[in-house]
């Protein structure tokens, strides 16, 4: 299978990368610096940021279509405290904006007769319905925080690719921890049942978004994943 990665220079990017790479998929990915990313035979890096249109169609065409998306984009606070501020250069609107040029770059690539390929994003466990089923602690930090503008970007986000008739699926992990690779336990898309604080490994996160984009088991759907 063929991968466009869109935001694999992040934390959990570079481990979805990875993910994809070890199971001997071929990879397309964007970045400002190339540098910063690791040669490998199945990887394509093209010089290039997501907010750019041309540059995610060249993507989309480097070397060949991609059969599935997997976006891990997010906003970047000036520290890991959910009360800090944006950092300057992420805008309010990030997801939402990067996810319009998206819709707008496969709408103008040609996929060989193919269907669109399907994006699966790396969105959280607050998204849309799930929200109603946090805890009231976590419900009110992700509310009353610098949090809420990345709740707000991701439903906006979400309703955005809803809407456009491409396949999805929305991966929602819970707090995300270091670790190694763990078994992924999968809930509803409110997340019922899932407990007061659950967590998930970045690692796990990457492994069952790489499978999500292989089968078709989760597509149109959004389940809140924990460990």
């Amino acid at each position: 299978m063929h991968i466009f990665i869109s935001g694999a220079t992040g934390r959990n990017g570079r481990l979805i990368l990875a993910e994809a790479l070890s199971r001997n998929h071929t990879v397309t990915v964007l970045a400002r610096d190339p540098s910063s990313l690791t040669p490998h035979p199945n990887l394509t890096i093209i010089k290039g940021t997501p907010t750019s249109l041309q540059d995610v169609q060249t993507a989309l065409s480097t070397p060949t279509p991609p059969s599935a998306i997997l976006t891990t984009i997010n906003q970047r606070r000036v520290s890991e405290n959910p009360f800090a501020a944006l950092s300057p250069d992420t805008p309010t609107d990030l997801l939402t904006s990067t996810a319009k040029i998206l819709l707008s770059a496969i709408a103008n690539t040609d996929f060989n007769g193919h269907p669109s390929p399907k994006i699966v994003v790396n969105s959280l466990f607050g998204a849309r319905e799930s929200m109603d089923n946090m805890a009231w602690p976590l419900r009110f930090v992700l509310t009353h925080s610098t949090m809420k503008i990345a709740i707000k970007d991701h439903n906006n986000m979400d309703e955005l690719i809803r809407q456009s008739g491409v396949p999805f699926v929305f991966a929602r992990p819970a707090r995300l921890t270091e670790g190694p690779t763990e078994a992924v336990r999968i809930w509803p898309d409110n997340g019922q049942g899932c407990g007061w604080n659950p967590a998930i490994s970045r690692a796990s996160l990457a492994e069952w978004m790489i499978r999500a984009a292989e089968a078709n088991e989760w597509d149109g759907r959004s389940p809140v994943l924990t460990k």
